[in-house]
């Protein structure tokens, strides 16, 4: 039998989601509201003033009695996801079963990665340079046994 490693990521709310056509005319004051509602288990408190609201995912999950999740804003852990313009959010994905063990125990209340439009078009570009340059190297390699006698 083959054993296999399967990552799950509990939600992931891509900007297509996000912007449904039911949602297309709904405009976010902030990145918790686009959070708010959509995940089962995931719970967004009030925020007062100053604050960043709280966000439950697991409940109490350290001997602290934390409940923060680790925030990762294009792959940059970061304490405040406050000053996130929701316009920029290409993709969030909330992780809140064993697989955030990845991140130790800082994930231990969960982990909510965010992906902006800007990382996003940035991956892609990375991608596709990277595609380019295989083929430049296979070009090459092939040119050259071409040329050999």
């Amino acid at each position: 039998m083959k054993k296999t490693l399967i990552s799950i990521i509990v939600a992931s709310l891509a900007a297509a989601f996000l912007c449904s056509q039911a949602d297309a005319q709904t405009k976010y004051n902030d990145i918790f509201e686009m959070i708010r509602g959509r995940v089962p288990g995931v719970t967004v408190g009030q925020a007062s003033a100053g604050q960043m609201p709280s966000i439950v995912i697991r409940g109490v999950g350290t001997n602290s009695g934390q409940t923060q999740p680790l925030f990762v804003v294009d792959g940059v852990q970061t304490d405040n996801i406050a000053s996130i313009n929701p316009d920029d959010v290409a993709e969030i994905d909330i992780i809140k079963d064993g697989t955030s063990a990845i991140y130790g125990m800082q994930g231990a209340n969960g982990v909510i990665i965010i992906t902006t439009k800007t990382a996003a078009r940035q991956a892609a570009a990375q991608a596709e340079a990277a595609k380019a340059a295989k083929a430049a190297k296979k070009a090459a390699k092939k040119a050259a046994k071409k040329k050999q006698p």
